[in-house]
């Protein structure tokens, strides 16, 4: 009966605990908290994996950094132990051996360039990457540096102020020197600098290259590399072009067709803007036509340059704008067949026959590229430029004489027989010629001489004695004589050596005033000058200076004692801080040395 009863008791046990097991099964509580393990377990493994990605980065920077500080000290031309040698104790002393780097290393034959190229493969084992069971146990990196100390080709145009002000004392002199002087021997050090970097005896010829362009209100080119440019013939009394016609968008200039600047004076002006009046009580040349103040190009004797620079002479208005057009020009492909020239007629050497070289371009040999530099200096600030348009140089001026086509002065004899043409009167069938003599319009027809002729007649007569008397009495007649008139030419006219402004107020404005009274010598001038002035000049300047950064030329800026505005246009064009230099003429030779030492430091390449 017991057994029964226990038998009993263990079958309800045991539904019990069937019972409590299907209700434990369909129970849901606590479900979260196992899903939570499983994902903060997949969270631990991918915290982990991010840990060993940030040491990974951490390991690649060091690296880097280390194999570019190593290949920078071993690439340095002044230091004089084994390159590879360098690089390796730089990489040991960063606790890099374990990496086997070998540097390679590439230099010239003269020393005139060293590159150092090294490359690392590192293996950097990780804590938590073979967690996820596929075998992550290191991370691998790769790394690159290369140094280059390359002087190479070197194309520098030294663009030089030497406007008036350059010639007042040198405030920072203790002998009392002009700024001229000062500047001399700071682009003179500059230069045995460079040629002692560049091209030290023994170096392959004609690494190295150097233009001088001095500026005032323009840029005197000179007799060889006027016709080298081809400048225009319409006259030859000086060497400057006028640039501003080409615009101030590109670097390039035409090496033929160059308009001819116009030899005369220009106005000084009076007040801003169109409002302006001109005065003749001071004025300046329009280019200053001198030997020591035309444009040396692409010369790579040391001594030629040195002895340019001692010839630099102060004079003249300032014109930053054109003198940097001139400095980028030379450093432009486009001038080739310029240099080509010099060669040829011997100005320059066969060494520089391939200047200006190409720009820097990825993949080119140490030989067939180079470093082009523009150094720009000035002491002031933009001024003006001026002269001529081509249409008032050749051909009819509209002015006529009766003696003949050459018959042009300003004495009142000869004024006497000349005539100014209207064509606005021809047109509207009136008088079209006015005279010079009594300020009248006359008809063609109408212009001649009047010829007084002297008559002689005896004449009788019976006196008072009944004697015949005779005498000879005399008296004029007068006849109208036409007379052709004869074109005057714009080079008769210039051939005076007078002013653009002086021709205006002699002979222009006199007729132009009887046909329209608000005509003046200002209204006229504008009409026939080329002018850039001021404002307009500081965007020529800021317009080139872009295009010639655009296409990796190097601009130092060199302002010295000089005004706001000129340091603020030189700053706009330089290629940074870096490159610009605003010093008082007692540190300019400090500035020109610091430039040297610039276009001769390392460069990292890679």
């Amino acid at each position: 009966m017991r057994d029964k009863t226990e038998q009993n008791g263990l079958a309800r046990r045991i539904e019990a605990a069937r019972a409590r097991m299907g209700r434990f099964a369909q129970d849901e509580d606590g479900a979260v908290f196992i899903f939570s393990l499983q994902v903060l377990i997949v969270l631990m493994v991918i915290g982990g994996i991010a840990i060993d990605f940030v040491r990974q980065d951490e390991r690649r920077t060091l690296i880097q950094s280390s194999l570019d500080r190593a290949a920078l000290a071993a690439a340095n031309l002044d230091q004089t132990l084994d390159p590879a040698t360098v690089a390796k104790d730089y990489l040991s002393t960063s606790g890099l051996d374990y990496l086997n780097i070998e540097p390679v290393v590439e230099e010239g034959a003269q020393k005139e360039y060293r590159r150092v190229s090294m490359t690392a493969q590192d293996d950097m084992p990780t804590i938590f990457g073979d967690l996820i069971g596929f075998g992550v146990d290191s991370f691998r990196s790769n790394t690159a540096a290369k140094a280059e100390e390359s002087i190479g080709n070197v194309e520098i145009s030294m663009v030089l102020d030497v406007s008036g002000s350059m010639g007042q004392t040198d405030s920072g002199s203790y002998y009392g020197e002009t700024k001229i002087a000062s500047l001399r021997d700071a682009a003179t050090n500059f230069t045995n600098k460079m040629f002692d970097n560049v091209q030290p005896p023994g170096a392959p010829a004609g690494r190295l290259s150097i233009s001088i362009v001095p500026y005032n209100q323009q840029v005197s080119l000179g007799p060889d590399l006027a016709a080298a440019y081809n400048l225009s013939n319409d006259h030859s009394y000086n060497t400057c072009a006028d640039v501003q016609l080409q615009g101030f968008n590109s670097v390039s200039l035409p090496t033929t067709g160059l308009q001819r600047t116009m030899y005369g004076w220009s106005y000084d002006l009076v007040g801003q803007g169109y409002g302006v009046y001109k005065t003749l009580s001071e004025s300046s040349e329009n280019c200053y036509e001198h030997s020591y103040s035309d444009v040396m190009a692409f010369e790579d004797n040391q001594n030629d340059v040195v002895n340019k620079i001692a010839s630099l002479r102060a004079g003249g208005d300032t014109a930053i704008d054109i003198g940097a057009r001139w400095g980028f020009a030379l450093l432009d492909p486009s001038a080739k067949p310029v240099s080509a020239a010099l060669v040829q007629n011997g100005t320059i050497s066969a060494d520089v026959d391939d200047r200006p070289l190409p720009y820097p371009a990825t993949g080119q040999s140490i030989d067939e590229r180079s470093m082009k530099v523009m150094i720009l200096m000035t002491d002031g600030q933009n001024t003006r430029t001026f002269s001529t348009y081509m249409k008032y140089r050749t051909g009819d001026s509209g002015l006529f004489s009766i003696d003949s086509s050459t018959a042009f002065n300003d004495d009142s004899s000869t004024m006497s027989h000349m005539y100014w043409f209207s064509q606005e009167r021809a047109d509207q069938g009136e008088k079209p010629y006015y005279s010079f003599a009594d300020r009248n319009w006359y008809a063609p027809e109408e212009i001649g001489e009047t010829i007084a002729t002297k008559v002689y007649e005896t004449k009788c007569y019976t006196d008072w004695r009944g004697r015949e008397r005779c005498y000879q009495d005399s008296h004029y007649e007068y006849q109208f004589e036409p007379r052709d008139l004869h074109a005057i030419d714009w080079r008769t006219v210039w051939s005076k050596g007078w002013t653009l402004q002086y021709v205006i107020q002699t002979f222009l404005l006199p007729p132009r005033q009887r046909l329209d009274p608000q005509e003046s010598v200002a209204s006229i001038y504008d009409e026939m000058a080329i002018s850039s002035m001021f404002s307009e000049k500081d965007k020529n300047l800021h317009d080139v200076c872009q295009a010639g950064k655009s296409k990796d030329i190097i601009v130092f800026t060199v302002a010295v004692d000089a005004p706001q505005s000129g340091k603020t246009a030189l700053a706009d064009c330089s290629s940074g801080p870096s490159y610009q230099y605003d010093v008082d003429s007692a540190n300019l030779a400090d500035a020109f040395s610091s430039i040297a030492t610039q276009i001769s430091t390392l460069r990292l390449t890679n």
